[in-house]
């Protein structure tokens, strides 16, 4: 045990210790130098939409008149819980009722609840390899093994076969997590994909955790999915959602957890009472929010997003070298890069290559793999950019590859 100006060194948990950094902001430091040192930085690095959040839940922020800023329900406000069932209703075309919502602090307050709901400390949870970075730190701090399947960029990241899954699972699986639309891959999983799952867990007498929080942000003529429209009743499905990447709200922290189980939302709700409440003016905001908000919103923006998936993916196909798919959904997309690893690359980037006072933020992937060695030579880049920065992101990551000393 080492010391610290002659004291011993006070032991910290091996769960702190074992939670990794985020792949996505691990590097801000890095950015946020180059920024001081007068550079301006392209961010492909992380999932913060640009687009302007609803003039509605700015119009619900004005009407909030309480004279006390009180704690909200643990269970979430009525008035959002019943806003919220209303309007997936009515876009999906679903039946959910207020009673099944469990409002939460983003999508990532609703994982850490689920994984100590339906874990112990030791249980373990299927997931697909590459997976959303924030997943490994959420079942470290919560005790919980994450077990991945790996999925490749030669088969567009579709599901594994079945007998890969199942040689993962053990008397110790509680469930799979499956993200769809994908974060970091942009895979869309179909019905199938989704009903294989759902029989595997029906197999194996675990739950079905799907994360939906891109739902609506897919592609090419495809309609938005939810576990629901295949399993509307069944009791070992939870969804994850959020309005953060949906309408903008990053900030707001709301999110959800959706399920018919009527003793998995007893159960969540007592670990939801011990942090008591999410927060009460964002949730009455998003309230109104859905209920007033037009109904192109949403179609205005997957739009956009899907023109910039086409200008993206344009310009990396024009890169020597760079290696994508075509992603359906979400706005992400993985690339495997000419260099010897891109954790190197992404700080060489910020610290030591510029073109016209301007260089290129991207996201190790590395980082969104179990196996790390896997995604060594790859990496996340998010299309939240205007269209034309987008495509000089693009020349400036180009011209990094031809001067980075680590080329393969």
């Amino acid at each position: 045990m080492g010391d610290i100006g002659g004291m011993l060194r006070i032991k910290l948990s091996n769960r702190a210790r074992q939670t990794p950094p985020s792949p996505i902001r691990k590097l801000a430091h890095l950015a946020q130098r180059a920024k001081r040192a007068g550079t301006g930085v392209y961010h492909l690095n992380i999932g913060q939409p640009d687009i302007e959040s609803p003039e509605e839940f700015f119009e619900g922020l004005r009407l909030f008149k309480q004279k006390v800023v009180a704690y909200d329900l643990s269970q979430g406000n009525e008035a959002l819980c019943s806003a919220w069932s209303r309007y997936v209703n009515k876009t999906l075309g679903l039946n959910t009722s207020p009673e099944e919502f469990l409002i939460t602090m983003g999508a990532s307050e609703a994982l850490v609840f689920l994984f100590m709901t339906c874990c112990d400390p030791g249980d373990e949870v299927i997931i697909f390899d590459p997976t959303y970075a924030n997943y490994i730190g959420f079942a470290a701090a919560s005790g919980v093994t994450l077990v991945p399947v790996l999925s490749d960029m030669e088969r567009n990241f579709a599901l594994p076969p079945l007998e890969e899954i199942e040689a993962k699972m053990t008397n110790r699986t509680r469930a799979i997590l499956l993200c769809s639309p994908n974060n970091p891959t942009g895979t869309v999983y179909t019905d199938t994909e989704l009903k294989f799952l759902l029989d595997l867990c029906e197999e194996n007498n675990i739950f079905l955790i799907v994360d939906e929080t891109y739902r609506e942000y897919v592609y090419d003529d495809l309609e938005p999915l939810s576990i629901f429209h295949l399993a509307p009743r069944n009791e070992r499905v939870i969804v994850v959602d959020s309005l953060s990447k949906r309408f903008s709200l990053c900030g707001a922290r709301i999110g959800c957890l959706l399920t018919t189980n009527p003793e998995v939302l007893s159960v969540t709700l007592n670990i939801a009472q011990a942090r008591l409440a999410a927060p009460t003016i964002e949730q009455f905001a998003s309230a109104y929010m859905l209920d007033h908000i037009k109904d192109g919103y949403l179609e205005g923006v997957r739009r956009e997003y899907q023109a910039r998936r086409d200008t993206l993916y344009q310009a990396l196909s024009s890169v020597p070298g760079i290696s994508a798919h075509l992603p359906k959904g979400a706005f992400y997309v993985i690339v495997r890069l000419p260099v010897d690893d891109a954790e190197r690359f992404a700080a060489f980037m910020l610290e030591d290559f510029s073109v016209n006072g301007r260089t290129t933020f991207i996201a190790p992937a590395a980082g969104f793999y179990m196996q790390n060695s896997k995604g060594r030579q790859e990496a996340r880049l998010a299309y939240v950019l205007e269209r034309p920065d987008i495509e000089e992101a693009v020349k400036v990551l180009e011209a990094g590859l031809q001067a980075y000393p680590g080329r393969v």
